[in-house]
């Protein structure tokens, strides 16, 4: 279908450079990515997408309130981006043939409900980590936009819908990551928030045990959960834990006993999901984003 460029006009705001790439790889299917390098959080890839008469509509996979409406006139894509209550004003152009895709992404419906979104980089040839990305009610609206990063730089993500404590679901999707194109079998992890650490931490091991963890806003309890962790670990080899600010430090102190392999990284200015506050709204910053990395591509 084409590559376009343009702009985003924030109310009361900047206007920001876009690009957009729609593809139709097949009869019936459109693809398309939505990509904004001065707002990275708000750029997106949709497998999901709706053209008709004209009218294109993308939904943020796993972020329903991010949406982009379009209306085709001629060489021109006139309409809007909604970020929840916000309305921008998009106008793009046609600028030829649309660019190969960043990653590719993929709705899963899940048996007890909601939806998972399986992330994958487009190129396959070198594998890579993958994880299992588990947010609680708190982490929820953060966590596409840490799969978006994550997989833009080659980690494969499976975004599972949000719960306070469920982890009956790792199993399941541990062995759907291990079985996707791309994946390094030995580094398959989960990414684990609130609640939902503290039960993986209590829960009998399974199998397949993710090869890595991370640790999200491990909840501060009057029980020390040092020996659930000590006993769970034995089957998790490396952890590193994500802190928000001073306290969100102390809790993991609190909770995961003193091991070599497990790395703390506390974002001071961060908030509760880990995003850090902007001038577009919350996002993720570098001090985030570059030492996970870091961290996943050295396993």
């Amino acid at each position: 279908m084409g590559h376009y460029q343009g702009s985003v006009a924030l109310p009361a705001g900047p206007h920001l450079a876009a690009a957009l790439d729609v593809r139709h790889p097949s009869p019936g299917h459109y693809e398309a990515e939505l990509t904004l390098p001065e707002a990275a959080g708000l750029s997106f890839v949709a497998d999901t997408v709706t053209f008709a008469a004209n009218q294109l509509r993308l939904v943020r996979p796993g972020r329903p309130g991010q949406t982009l409406r379009l209306t085709l006139d001629g060489d021109f894509w006139r309409g809007t981006l909604a970020l929840d209550s916000v309305r921008a004003a998009v106008l793009l152009v046609r600028r030829g043939t649309a660019a190969p895709s960043t990653y590719r992404v993929e709705e899963l419906p899940q048996a007890s409900g909601g939806t998972a979104w399986l992330f994958a980089p487009a190129d396959t040839r070198t594998p890579g980590p993958a994880l299992a990305l588990l947010p609680d009610a708190t982490t929820a609206a953060a966590a596409p936009l840490w799969a978006d990063a994550l997989a833009r730089n080659g980690i494969i993500v499976l975004l599972l819908p949000p719960a306070d404590t469920a982890v009956a679901p790792l199993p399941a999707a541990l062995r759907l990551l291990r079985a996707t194109a791309g994946a390094d079998t030995t580094t398959v992890g989960a990414w684990l928030a609130g609640g939902r650490a503290l039960a993986f931490a209590e829960a009998a091991p399974t199998r397949p045990e993710p090869a890595f963890l991370l640790l999200q806003n491990i909840p501060v309890t009057t029980g020390p959960p040092r020996a659930a962790w000590a006993a769970r670990g034995q089957a998790v080899r490396p952890i590193l834990a994500l802190a928000a600010g001073r306290e969100g430090s102390r809790a993991v102190r609190q909770a995961l006993p003193r091991r070599r392999t497990t790395t703390l990284l506390t974002l001071p200015a961060a908030q509760a999901n880990l995003l850090v506050p902007g001038p577009l709204g919350p996002g993720l910053g570098p001090q985030a984003l570059a030492p996970v990395l870091e961290w996943l591509h050295e396993r």
